[in-house]
């Protein structure tokens, strides 16, 4: 009887050995990633509002540069029996009237060359004079990009009246003369149009601008972190004027791309930009969608440092120490977790959470974190004592991927990015305000989070190219 107590008892113990060293394999969820592409996820519409200004100044150096010396001649006697030259003696200035009106005064020097008969013979007497003509004029943008003004005849004052003499006889001609010069402030009127229309190219240093923005650039080195910016359209609000500006705002409506890698789809330079499309209200600041990358290579090497050789105790003096760790996706977005134990439990189990943002931490966090229902099962029937939460909660709290140093990186790139000094004194100044992620996506290259990048925006053209 004593032997057989003894064999049972010896039988029981190997049986206890032999569960205490049994291996569980839970069964791995499948692998799966998202699939939405990179490209439908960067392509959201971004707004880059900004306000643009132009100096009144510029407008009037351009038209004082190409609006001088001569700038009429009538050289025929034909229909009125005159001749006459008009030169501009001084350069005009523009003060605002206000409702984006302007007047301005150009000082003319002008010749006349009258042809009279006198006792048959024909005889053509000359004078020099000088008024000074008045005008208004009022500037906008066309769709076509075009500076133009609309510029109107607003009478003139004498500075010093025609005089002719014929035979020691002055003959009056004030009042033919004055009519003459109304009639053709009008035509001087559409100079000044057509050197604001024909001299100040906007489209020059725009599409320069435009094309640059195609181009890819590289955010970060250590991240092989390109941005690319493929702009669509331009809305632009109605202009405001003061003594001193021209002003209004633009948002350049554009695909913003990110990309991990340069592009290497091969860039269309644009010939000319889309019509201006006007709006009367614009959104605030602008807003541009980036994505940021972790492979998971990096993401198992931050968990591996967090977890592996980690010691957990559970009821009934249970014990786990972590061996190991691999990070990949599984159905519906969700983060698996493949841990591998010793201790009171020998083996390999698989966890699934949700991936997301947590401001506070500024990491990667999982939520929602339970274990695989395979794995479940199989710790029901074997060590239903790991399924009270402790482990599930241990992970999820000591869980977390940092990220900012990307969103830093990125921040700082860009804003250099934003920051250009075109040709033809067309520059930009940008500064990216704050970053908000939005979603972290399962892709097979790592966890790809999407964010948007907020900030204010500056355009301003400080001189003209005239057009060729």
């Amino acid at each position: 009887m004593g032997r057989l107590w003894l064999i049972l008892r010896l039988s029981i113990f190997v049986v206890f050995i032999a569960a205490c060293s049994k291996k569980y394999e839970a069964e791995p969820p499948s692998e799966e990633y998202c699939s939405v592409g990179i490209d439908s996820l960067s392509n959201k519409i971004s707004y880059l509002t900004a306000p643009i200004e132009i100096n009144i100044s510029n407008i009037e150096n351009e038209i004082n540069d190409n609006f001088s010396g001569l700038i009429y001649a009538d050289s025929s006697f034909d229909g009125d029996d005159l001749k006459f030259k008009i030169w501009k003696n001084t350069d005009l200035t523009f003060q605002h009237r206000g409702e984006g009106v302007f007047d301005f005064r150009v000082p003319l020097k002008i010749w006349v060359e009258k042809k009279v008969k006198v006792l048959g013979m024909t005889q053509t007497p000359s004078t020099e004079f000088e008024i000074l003509a008045k005008f208004s004029s009022k500037p906008f943008i066309s769709s076509n990009w075009e500076l133009k003004t609309v510029t109107n005849a607003e009478g003139f004052e004498w500075i010093s009246e025609p005089r002719l003499s014929l035979g020691g006889f002055k003959i009056p001609v004030a009042g033919l003369i004055g009519g003459m010069i109304e009639n053709y402030q009008g035509t001087i009127a559409r100079l000044i149009d057509d050197e604001v229309a024909n001299k100040v190219d906007l489209v020059g240093p725009v599409l320069t601008a435009w094309n640059a923005l195609k181009e890819p650039s590289l955010l970060s080195e250590e991240y092989n972190m390109w941005l690319q910016v493929i702009p669509q359209d331009v809305l632009m609000t109605k202009l405001v004027f003061d003594e001193s500006t021209l002003s209004t705002s633009i948002a350049i409506k554009a695909f913003v791309n990110s990309s991990v890698g340069k592009v290497t789809v091969p860039i269309r330079k644009s010939t000319e930009l889309p019509p201006l499309k006007f709006a009367n209200e614009l959104p605030h600041g602008f807003g541009i969608h980036l994505y940021n990358l972790v492979t998971f290579e990096e993401a198992e090497r931050i968990a591996k440092g967090m977890f592996i050789g980690k010691k957990m105790t559970f009821s009934e003096n249970r014990e786990l120490e972590i061996l190991g760790v691999r990070i990949f996706g599984g159905a519906n977005n969700k983060l698996i977790i493949q841990v591998n134990t010793d201790g009171d439990l020998k083996g390999t189990m698989f966890l699934k959470g949700d991936p997301v943002y947590d401001a506070r931490r500024r990491q990667i966090i999982l939520k929602n974190t339970k274990f695989d229902i395979k794995t479940k099962n199989l710790l029901a029937k074997a060590a239903s004592w790991l399924i009270e939460g402790t482990l599930v909660s241990q992970i999820e709290n000591d869980f977390g991927i940092p990220v900012d140093p990307i969103f830093d990186e990125a921040k700082s790139a860009v804003n250099e990015y934003l920051n250009v000094n075109y040709v033809n004194g067309l520059s930009v100044a940008g500064e990216i305000t704050d970053i908000t992620p939005e979603h972290v996506y399962l892709k097979s290259e790592g966890l790809m989070t999407a964010v948007e990048a907020k900030g204010n925006l500056a355009i301003k053209l400080t001189s003209f190219v005239p057009k060729k």
